[in-house]
């Protein structure tokens, strides 16, 4: 996800969106570990994040691989402070995670795109990003940023959905861009295990596909967590 979702947004929109945050559920378990529990915590490995990336044989018949997308690339800044941890939802990089693996598949019919990324941090990196992604959701209903030169208006909505691993959230992001006549909903989940991040973003063709979020983010929130632990 441009997060990578750059090959997703950006592959219907030039728009990206998939950093990797957090979301609606509200918290978990995991953030009741102490802090010096996840200082001492090590990375996953290459190994498990690879392992924790979605193929097409996790997902319904007719899911396959997309091609390489335009990069949204990174330093996407949202017009509103409190708004920033979202926005970062649209760059290639996260700043102190190592990305380990990532995908973007799309249906039979090309009317439905699931990107996921899979990466990992040191110490309480992962708990962290957590806890900012929540905050921010908390705070942020809608902001604006640059993508191409264009300004991409973005709401932003608390969703119920999935949940996965120890820490999750879910969200759905509405992009618009008027200059182009773009607008594009895309459902969010993040979830944390130990010290690793998943963001899985699914573009439905339409309003009608929203409902399919649910089964498609268990799946790769699932197989993330599951690799995650080893």
């Amino acid at each position: 996800m441009s997060i990578r979702m750059r090959r997703g947004a950006a592959a219907l929109a030039a728009v990206s969106v998939l950093g990797l945050t957090a979301a609606a559920c509200g918290g978990s378990d995991g953030d009741k570990k102490s802090e010096k529990g996840q200082s001492d915590a090590k990375p996953l490995t290459a190994a498990q994040m690879k392992a924790g990336v979605i193929t097409p044989a996790d997902l319904p018949a007719g899911y396959k691989p997309m091609g390489d997308g335009e990069s949204a690339g990174s330093g996407h800044k949202a017009d509103k402070k409190e708004c920033q941890p979202i926005a970062e939802f649209m760059n290639d990089k996260v700043s102190g995670a190592t990305v380990g693996g990532d995908v973007d598949l799309q249906n039979a019919n090309g009317d439905s795109l699931i990107s996921q990324q899979v990466l990992t941090f040191s110490g309480s990196g992962a708990q962290d990003f957590m806890k900012e992604a929540a905050t921010a959701l908390g705070e942020c209903t809608a902001f604006s940023v640059e993508q191409g030169g264009q300004k991409v208006e973005v709401k932003v909505e608390k969703i119920s959905g999935p949940k996965a691993g120890e820490d999750s959230h879910n969200f759905r992001m509405k992009m618009k861009m008027a200059s182009l006549s773009i607008e594009i909903e895309t459902n969010l989940l993040v979830a944390r295990q130990g010290t690793g991040i998943t963001r899985i973003a699914h573009i439905p063709g339409d309003a009608t596909g929203h409902k399919d979020f649910d089964d498609l983010a268990q799946r790769a929130g699932d197989k993330f967590a599951k690799a995650a632990q080893g």
